[in-house]
């Protein structure tokens, strides 16, 4: 998801917010400098639900992915920058519950896929693990071969972030 940035203000003085963080990208109102944050300074009401909002957790890894984002990055380049950001957390096999992100390649010939998923675990098997994908909304199967690498463990604090994130890179098989 791309930023949309907004105007604020009043007649003569003036301010553009990121509606998504709510920080301050723009003022010509000395009351409202440019980096403050119109949420957290109550200048202007955070009208997501609290569980929309991105956290201001110190301990999130994909916080600076947000912030330096500017709405024409490719999603394979996000998807590198996401990996290094959770390069430390990673497992073969996930845990019922648990959310991840991983490189994945579908086998099954004409169908449309998801490169970079981003799922909530709730099955494992033999031959591979369910999940609710994010950016599909759905739930979705995936087989141990077709995973490219690593499962990346995100915490649960991180995933309102990354769904902030465009990297969703939807193919034909």
């Amino acid at each position: 998801m791309a930023r949309t940035i907004r105007k604020g203000g009043r007649i003569g003085k003036g301010y553009n917010y990121v509606v998504e963080t709510g920080e301050v990208t723009y003022s010509n109102d000395p009351n409202i400098p440019v980096g403050s944050n119109v949420y957290k300074e109550g200048i202007r009401k955070d009208l997501r639900r609290p569980n929309q909002r991105p956290t201001d957790d110190d301990a999130n890894r994909i916080r600076n992915i947000i912030n330096d984002l500017i709405g024409v990055e490719d999603p394979e380049d996000l998807m590198l920058e996401i990996m290094n950001a959770l390069k430390d957390t990673v497992t073969p096999v996930p845990d019922v519950g648990k959310f991840y992100t991983f490189v994945y390649n579908a086998k099954t010939p004409n169908i449309r896929y998801d490169q970079h998923p981003l799922i909530a675990c709730t099955e494992v098997y033999s031959t591979g693990f369910t999940g609710l994908n994010f950016h599909w909304g759905k739930y979705r199967k995936y087989t141990w071969n077709e995973v490219a690498g690593q499962l990346y463990i995100v915490d649960a604090g991180e995933i309102a972030d990354l769904r902030e994130i465009p990297y969703a890179k939807f193919l034909n098989s």
